[in-house]
Order: structure tokens, then sequence, then C-alpha cells
């Protein structure tokens, strides 16, 4: 089983930096791992920068719940609820009530298990076996902004835009046909309605509908698509997506990826 998360740099001063990584075996992949990876790979993309030589002992990654990660808690036991996590300043001892509070509010399914508050008990040296691996493609620092990248797949700012939860599909033996319905949408300049596709991935982009700008998008898709064969189709008041599946005995039960019993397939 592999999966793939998303590290964010979060230290003042310094520069916004978000990295996609994969992780082999997320169960035994520990966070010190994962934090070695990132900045290994901030130092050798900054590397003419003095921001670039982060100390490996003065930083963790926390979570979305602002609560921080030991650097021996494995990817997985994080990685089940949300795939974003952040590296900051270890935290002061004001800061730790937070792990206490998830302690007392979850009980034993509480899993920020930091046994005292001591800052050090959540430094440890990353395994001998790295386990990771960052993707090549970033974003450059001038053009980043806050966002989630986990809700775009292609690097969009989504602040930017009006998400859209409306539509419908059909399965037919080799497509996946989404209709999404926009009025009006057919009356705009072909060069304002953007798709991409990856595979497993889709977005739809529609600028100036409305005097608004839309998106519609699929972070993990039910089945795997041929990426180079999807479109877009523009009609009077709908866009239809065109996904071309990768095997054409694929049968797709739904348009977004869903844990089913006994997958072993993350959402």
């Amino acid at each position: 089983m592999t999966c793939k998360v998303y590290a964010h740099l979060e230290v003042a001063k310094l520069p916004s930096f978000v990295l996609p990584i994969h992780v082999g075996r997320p169960e035994e992949t520990q966070f010190g791992t994962l934090k070695q990876t990132f900045l290994q790979e901030f130092q050798q993309r900054f590397s003419d920068s003095n921001d670039a030589n982060l100390d490996y002992d003065k930083l963790c990654f926390w979570n979305q719940d602002v609560c921080p990660i030991p650097d021996r808690s494995s990817v997985a036991s994080f990685a089940w609820e949300h795939n974003d996590f952040f590296l900051r300043l270890l935290p002061e001892s004001a800061d730790l009530g937070a792990l206490k509070a998830s302690r007392e509010k979850r009980g034993e399914l509480s899993y920020y298990y930091a046994h005292n508050h001591d800052r050090g008990a959540f430094i440890s040296k990353p395994q001998v076996t790295v386990q990771t691996t960052p993707e090549p493609i970033h974003v450059p620092v001038e053009n980043q902004t806050k966002f989630n990248p986990k809700q775009s797949p292609f690097g969009t700012d989504i602040t930017k835009y009006e998400t859209l939860d409306s539509y419908t599909w059909e399965d037919s033996d080799k497509f996946v046909k989404v209709l999404v319905p926009m009025d009006g949408v057919g009356r705009l300049n072909p060069e304002q309605v953007h798709s991409r596709f990856g595979d497993r991935s889709f977005e739809l982009l529609v600028e100036g509908l409305n005097g608004k700008n839309i998106r519609f998008a699929c972070y993990k898709t039910h089945g795997e698509v041929n990426p180079l064969e999807c479109k877009h189709i523009v009609r009077a008041n709908r866009v239809n997506l065109i996904l071309r599946k990768a095997k054409d005995t694929d049968h797709w039960f739904d348009l977004f990826k869903k844990r089913a019993i006994g997958d072993d397939d993350d959402p």
C-alpha cells in the first residue's frame, strides 16, 4: 500500500513551500523520515538562499488540528484522516495543551501519543531506509498562495474559484461521461474553459461565467483513465467531460472513489 501526502513549510520569514511526497510503506515509515526527505528537497531547491539550512532538531510536523506529531509516529497513523501536514517549529509548553485536550476528547482512540511535555520527545532520528519519494513538480515560490493542494491535484489556487458540486454521470464501455450544468457557458470564449486530467483525477475551470470563476474537480476517480484521450465539450448550458477509461473492462460504480469493504485503495 502506498499513499501521497502534502508537506507544507510554515516557518515565519521563510518562503512558502509545498511538496507532494509518495510514501511507499506508510505503516512502516515514520514522520522523521518524511521530515528528512522534505528538508533535503528544500535545501536542494533553495540552495542559493541562507534559509535553506533548516535544523532537523528544531522542527516537527503538525496536523490540521494544530497538534504536533512526534517523529517516531508512523505516517499511516495520521494519513488515513487527511493528507496535509505542516512543518513548523517545535511546540512551546503552551502548545502542548492542544495535545492534552485532544487526548482527553478522543480517549483511547486518540492518535496523538506524545508521552510527556518535553519538547525533545518529538524528535528522533530518521530511519535508515527511506521510504519516501518527492515528486519532481512544484509550484514556484513567487506563485504560491495559501491553499490545500489535496483539493487541486494540479496546483490550482482554489481560493479564486467557486466550487460546483452539481453533476450527472454515465458509464459506457470505453468512456465515462460527466455532465456539468452551467447556464450560459456556451456564450464564453473557448479560452475561458479549461480542463486538466490525471491518471485518477480531473479538474474543470471556467473563467468569468456571470462574473464568477467556477471549478469542478475530482481528486480521485473510481477508476484509472487515459489523460491524453480525455477532453471537455462545451454545450449551451453545460460542459461535458469525456473520460477515456484506461481499461475497457472496468466498470465504474461511482464517479468519485469511495472505500469499499476489503478495499485497500484509499479515496
